[in-house]
């Protein structure tokens, strides 16, 4: 599932003249300056896109997490707006991070709801309608696929090897970083919806949960892209069209320790 990015116009950092987003090139047209693509002063990697420092106020590297209010020989971007000022601040209490349950506890909610919607299937206006009803039966089906990871997962045969093989990663992808909602269940009568809402609901956290585990028992993490912001990089994304910056993200990455076990698909 494609994830879209408007084509907007940034500025360029030392000339302060409009750039394009989507353009073939890594430097401004203007000056002729290195914007897109420029190496980290910490890591040395090519991950800074230096018009979010007008834009936001720093840099961000999302290979070391380093960050930066400065341009990297050292000199402060080019003034493109009066600066806004600040909102008051309001003595209020910051909330409280909600809740979450456990892959065990999320599981079981999950298999609750499940058995609720597999009886919500059973229902006359759903059987007399195959293709609805096919609706339903794929939501299940994916579910129970999650689960028999999930027990793979319980009895500690998912690790750092396993992760390796292309088919188990797509798995993991498939279960636990890929939203399990089917867009078709709008369709649906309100009953059933119902049913199958809770069941999203509940897999969503055991979704979470899990991604907490592979990330702490394996080291696996999404690779992190954000369209319009994050630059390309030819030793983590593969170009479906090209460009300096990520507009959409076709298909995602991971990391496992940092190393790049699957490039993300990319347009530019």
């Amino acid at each position: 599932m494609a994830t879209h990015a408007s084509s907007t116009t940034n500025a360029c950092p030392y000339c302060a003249r409009p750039v394009p987003t989507v353009q073939g090139r890594s430097d401004c047209p203007h000056c002729g300056r290195l914007i897109f693509s420029v190496p980290c002063p910490s890591c040395k990697r090519p991950t800074l896109n230096l018009t979010q420092l007008a834009r936001y106020g720093h840099l961000t590297c999302f290979m070391c997490r380093t960050v930066f209010d400065r341009l990297p020989g050292g000199e402060a971007a080019a003034l493109l707006t009066p600066a806004i000022p600040a909102a008051p601040r309001h003595a209020t209490r910051a909330a409280k991070t909600p809740g979450m349950p456990s892959a065990q506890e999320a599981r079981a909610a999950l298999e609750s709801n499940m058995t609720g919607l597999e009886r919500a299937a059973q229902d006359r206006e759903l059987l007399l309608a195959p293709d609805l009803r096919a609706i339903v039966t794929r939501f299940l089906d994916n579910l129970h696929d999650a689960l028999t990871l999930d027990d793979l997962m319980t009895g500690q045969k998912v690790h750092e090897a396993w992760l390796r093989d292309p088919e188990h990663l797509l798995r993991v992808e498939r279960a636990c970083f890929t939203p399990l909602w089917p867009q078709e269940g709008a369709l649906l009568p309100a009953a059933t919806q119902a049913w199958v809402l809770a069941v999203d609901d509940a897999a969503r956290r055991w979704q979470y949960a899990r991604r907490h585990w592979v990330e702490e028992r394996c080291g696996l993490v999404m690779m992190p892209v954000v369209p319009g912001v994050t630059t390309t990089n030819g030793a983590w994304h593969v170009m479906l069209t090209p460009g300096s910056v990520v507009t959409a993200v076709a298909s995602p990455g991971f990391l496992l320790h940092g190393e790049v076990l699957r490039k993300a698909q990319v347009q530019g």
